[in-house]
């Protein structure tokens, strides 16, 4: 039988007619049936059925299918020991009762615990005294041995020995198949006795169909971490199976900060199918949004370092599920369900944490509205006044990528955009010289571009390293002004690790300390700072003046970063607009850019090429993202 909710209670009831005292043995199938009938269950009555052909396999069939076998006992029919073997085969709950005085039953039949009636028909105290036991007996055993789980579990594990007998079967003689079908049930077998009574581990294929039977337990909440980071729960799509939203009561959906950026299209798809699941299921089901990197470096999952993503399952009072890497197959996943108290009140105390710092999802909800509750309740974006004068803490440049997109339209775009604009003049140099280009970072600050140019480098590099040859790119040298951020970045980038490529990551203030010429001179969001506000021409003339002091003749300068505009003020608002639309409170925004005043007044586009025009750079403008936002990449070549 599949997995789910178990369709119906079903007994097998069997009893003989050459019992003595007939009309008493009738009254007492009369109440058992109406016992049972008043406990939902359908009766199999063997009696009404016992002139069928193939007796054998169809008293074997009807037990098989039966949550509850109920023999009469008074007389030793031929198929009652039968019955009762098979019942305690199966393992399946027996009820012997018999007529008060018969001959007594041996142990295993339930000596001396079975149901006694009168032998007399009329004897009604007798009879009422019967009901109630029987009545008392079914509703003990509806919280143990015949609840939901316990009937739905055996059903399952007999229908495996069913199929498996019947496959078993179909081999009359020596096979090869039979060692087959061995193998594959002793791995199962094996792999459902890992962890004891208490756990059991399975391919993590299985949990759809696991989870689909909760539908039927009742005994507590169901709560449930989805790690959408991770792939192993690949089925949170638009054609989801609908069984995994059922009687849970709340489920954490932990996503990628970036989906709130760059990914924004996959957020929306999962807001679909949220939306999908609250209309479902109007009321008993709380949907929380949280990002995976949210979770301390110190918190650990349930299931210890082994556990693969941040998936989790608590089922009261006491089961804890989760995923491990597969013992036999490195990329496999496993499904571990365990039944510990302690291991539960230390995962429900994990799940906590997180839900903690999760936002409720609500019908309606867009990307935009869930970016903002995640900016609001982490603070993402929001500058501090004492990071301007006491500098910036250990987790600035950590969430720096996160705080960035806060101020920055398209700041993964313009980062890329400029990495390219330097790839294509390494490689335009290096064409036009055939000799090994040598290149100069400015402002490395968290590393971002160098990030992109670096991995780009060593693969240029690679094949003539390999021959023991040197390669395109000669030397790279990336400056910082603060220790802070060059320490962050060499421990990010480990530049003795980078095999092929000179690279140097050091603390030095752009041009005061540089020394000799370079071919590519290049920053990311740096060039505001090196000529600084509302330069004056002398300005603009100085900075120029101390790049053509260290850009080799016939090289170039690249340079992402906001820009002044004739309508300086009308671009400053648009981006303002652009950061509050995008979820940043209106007193962060003001805060950072009153941090940030170099950026707000920073020199036009068309001043910057005059300038360089007088001292010999021909300029190259492209535009990033929105072409109202002050965000442009320029390129100035240095005359041959």
């Amino acid at each position: 039988m599949s997995g789910g909710l178990v369709a119906r209670l079903a007994a097998f009831l069997a009893w003989s007619s050459q019992a003595p005292n007939r009309v008493a043995v009738d009254r007492a199938v009369a109440v058992v049936k109406r016992v049972l009938g008043e406990h939902g269950y359908e009766t199999y009555d063997w009696f009404e059925r016992q002139s069928l052909k193939n007796v054998h396999d169809k008293v074997g069939d009807e037990i098989t299918d039966s949550d509850l076998v109920v023999l009469d006992g008074t007389t030793h029919r031929a198929n009652l020991a039968y019955e009762a073997g098979f019942a305690h085969a199966l393992r399946l709950p027996l009820i012997v009762v018999k007529q008060n005085g018969s001959e007594r039953l041996p142990e295993n039949f339930g000596e001396p615990n079975f149901l006694v009636y009168p032998p007399e028909a009329d004897d009604e105290e007798g009879f009422t005294s019967f009901a109630n036991r029987f009545d008392a007996l079914l509703t003990e055993l509806a919280g143990s041995t015949l609840g939901a789980g316990q009937r739905a579990a055996r059903r399952s594990r007999n229908a495996l020995g069913d199929r498996l007998s019947r496959l078993i079967d179909g081999y009359p003689t020596e096979h090869a198949g039979l060692h087959l079908i061995s193998g594959w049930a002793a791995t199962l077998a094996g792999q459902l006795d890992s962890g004891g009574a208490a756990q059991f581990g399975v391919d993590a294929d299985y949990y759809q169909h696991s989870f689909a039977s909760l539908r039927g337990w009742e005994g507590g909440r169901i709560r449930a971490i989805a790690d959408l980071t991770d792939e192993t729960e690949q089925f949170w799509t638009r054609r989801h199976p609908e069984e995994m939203t059922f009687n849970v009561s709340e489920r954490i959906f932990l996503v990628d900060w970036t989906w709130f950026f760059e990914d924004e299209d996959r957020l929306e798809q999962q807001i679909e199918l949220w939306e999908r699941h609250k209309a479902r299921h109007a009321e008993g089901y709380d949907i929380y949004v949280a990002t995976k990197e949210d979770l301390g470096p110190g918190e650990v999952h349930p299931l210890g370092q082994t556990a693969v993503g941040h998936h989790l399952l608590l089922a009261e009072p006491d089961v804890v599920g989760g995923y491990q890497v597969h013992p036999a197959r490195a990329d496999g996943r496993r499904l571990v369900i365990e039944r510990d108290p302690h291991r539960y009140g230390s995962a429900a105390e994990f799940y906590d944490g997180v839900l903690n710092r999760s936002s409720r999802f609500e019908p309606g909800m867009t990307a935009a509205d869930l970016r903002r509750e995640w900016l609001a309740r982490t603070g993402t974006g929001r500058w501090d006044p004492e990071w301007s004068t006491n500098g910036f803490p250990r987790g600035y440049f950590e969430h720096y990528d996160r705080h960035i997109r806060c101020w920055i339209p398209h700041y993964a775009e313009l980062v890329q955009d400029c990495a390219t604009a330097v790839f294509r003049e390494v490689l335009r140099t290096y064409r036009a010289r055939m000799r090994p280009v040598e290149l100069l970072e400015l402002g490395f600050w968290a590393g971002r571009l160098t990030r992109e140019v670096v991995p780009w480098a060593v693969h240029l590099n690679r094949p003539f390293y390999d021959l023991e040859q040197e390669g395109p790119i000669r030397r790279y040298r990336a400056i910082e002004r603060t220790e802070q951020s060059a320490r962050y970045v060499r421990e990010l980038l480990r530049p003795e690790q980078q095999t092929g490529l000179d690279l140097r990551l050091a603390r030095s203030t752009p041009w005061e300390e540089v020394e000799g010429r370079y071919d590519v001179v290049f920053g990311a969001l740096v060039l505001h700072f090196l000529i600084g506000p509302e330069p004056a021409v002398d300005a603009l003339d100085a900075f120029f003046t101390a790049a053509g002091e260290h850009v080799a003749a016939g090289g170039a300068l690249v340079f992402t970063d906001v820009f002044g505009r004739e309508n300086g003020q009308a671009a400053v608002e648009l981006w303002q607009e652009w950061m509050v639309r995008n979820g940043l409170a209106k007193d962060a925004v003001d805060a950072y850019l009153a941090a940030n005043e170099a950026m707000t007044t920073a020199v036009p586009v068309t001043r910057l090429r005059e300038a360089a025009t007088r001292h010999g750079f021909g300029t190259l403008v492209r535009v990033v993202g929105d072409r109202d936002l002050p965000f442009r990449t320029v390129v100035f070549r240095s005359e041959e």
